[in-house]
């Protein structure tokens, strides 16, 4: 009875976790269907250039002020409920874009009402999985979290080409927002189910789970770095891979099902190194080194741009930029664990450093679209970029300060509340 017991809950967590990388992936997929078939919507619809990076940069507009407030609800009450309310407006943000996509305002309203969405689901996703990971598995599940963007960015980069074989290149896109919608109810179903059969389950934790504590100066600090880095982090990523597939066609004069092809490289290695990082945290490698190099790397790469442009240098500088790009949000993931007292205060960390990530979301796209309208040249980006990134670089050298005098303020013997290793390499005390 006892291993029965035991095993029930191992699925009951790892069902869970399942749920949660699927409401994530799902969140991703949902804001990077629009890259890949940006090319096809600019010739079609001629959108002008911001407007289209607004298409990307209005998904974190309704985030940058939610996030906080999401993380605290899903501590308070769960995440599955706010889940329940995500997945529907997420699918009516899609038929509102699809309703007249020759009108850039309406498509605007439609990748608004899913950013709202997708500022509940990245919080929640995140939180289910994490805190539903055993401690000694649970950097290799940040790593998987991690993994949300190119998963989401894979999945649509795979059903594309399907769409557009399916429905032609004029009205081929429509297809992949309608599978879009097919998504979200099926994900509502599931969590529906969850909700209803694990409640309980779920809720046994949070019960027992002390009061959520003030954080201290220095924890503070490392959370406000975390979140500035992972603005300008995810700022020059976003900005990245919503324009790269346009970048393909219109500068390397690539045709749009070949860009796919390259636009999948770099995601491929982030990916990979996504999850190749989890498993480095988990054998102790400091989350803030790790970090610290990964953003040096991609502010050289952004240097770089002007002088690699296409053919062997530009394939090497993307296959760079994808390992890159896999390391540091494993790190940005990882950190809010460290930084604060468990998993118990996780959903309040992540609802912090996402609000961080959508300011970065925000910015991006919207400041590479303008810096190539006004100079007509994507070096001139490359240089603004290169900037932010190593600003970026800047902020994790501190954050390697900070971070340590954290983790021995956490390890100090408190009466308040218990302890726990974060990455699971210590017992409770």
């Amino acid at each position: 009875m006892g291993r029965q017991r035991v095993t029930r809950g191992a699925e009951s967590r790892t069902a869970i976790i399942a749920l949660g990388l699927a409401l994530l992936i799902f969140a991703a997929f949902s804001q990077f269907k629009l890259p890949v078939v940006l090319p096809l919507l600019l010739d079609r619809y001629a959108y002008d250039p911001v407007l289209a990076g607004g298409f990307m940069s209005v998904y974190a507009a309704l985030g940058i002020g939610l996030s906080i407030w999401i993380g605290r609800r899903a501590e308070e009450d769960g995440p599955l409920n706010l889940a329940l309310l995500a997945l529907p407006l997420m699918a009516c943000g899609t038929l509102v874009s699809l309703a007249a996509p020759q009108l850039g305002a309406v498509v605007l309203l439609g990748r608004g009402l899913e950013g709202a969405a997708f500022a509940i689901l990245a919080v929640t996703g995140a939180a289910l999985a994490t805190s539903a990971a055993a401690p000694q598995h649970r950097a290799l599940v940040i790593g998987l979290v991690a993994a949300w963007m190119p998963a989401g960015q894979l999945l649509a980069a795979l059903l594309a080409p399907l769409a557009l074989a399916a429905g032609g290149p004029v009205d081929g896109w429509a297809l992949l927002w309608q599978a879009s919608i097919a998504l979200a109810l099926l994900l509502a179903a599931w969590t529906w189910a969850a909700r209803r059969q694990t409640a309980k389950r779920a809720a046994a934790p949070e019960k027992q789970k002390p009061q959520p504590q003030a954080w201290s100066r220095r924890q503070r600090q490392g959370l406000v770095l975390t979140a500035a880095v992972f603005m300008l982090w995810s700022g020059q990523y976003l900005a990245y891979m919503t324009w790269l597939p346009e970048y393909l066609v219109a500068v390397l004069a690539m045709p749009v099902e070949t860009a796919l092809w390259f636009y999948l490289l770099p995601v491929v290695f982030v990916a990979l190194f996504n999850v190749a990082t989890g498993f480095m945290l988990r054998g102790g490698l400091a989350p803030e080194r790790l970090l610290l190099g990964a953003v040096l790397l991609q502010a050289v790469l952004w240097w770089l741009l002007p002088y690699t442009g296409g053919g062997l240098s530009g394939l090497i500088s993307l296959v760079f930029y994808g390992v890159a790009a896999g390391i540091a949000p494993t790190c940005l993931f990882a950190l809010p664990t460290v930084l604060t007292d468990g998993p118990g205060q996780t959903a309040r960390a992540f609802g912090g450093i996402m609000t961080g990530r959508n300011l970065g979301v925000l910015m991006g796209p919207l400041l590479l679209a303008q810096m190539v309208k006004w100079s007509g040249d994507w070096g001139a980006g490359s240089l603004v970029f290169g900037g932010l990134t190593t600003l970026a670089a800047a902020l994790a050298a501190v954050l390697l300060a900070v971070a340590p005098r954290v983790r021995r303020e956490l390890q100090a013997p408190r009466s308040d509340h218990v302890l726990t290793e974060p990455l699971g390499g210590r017992a409770k005390t």
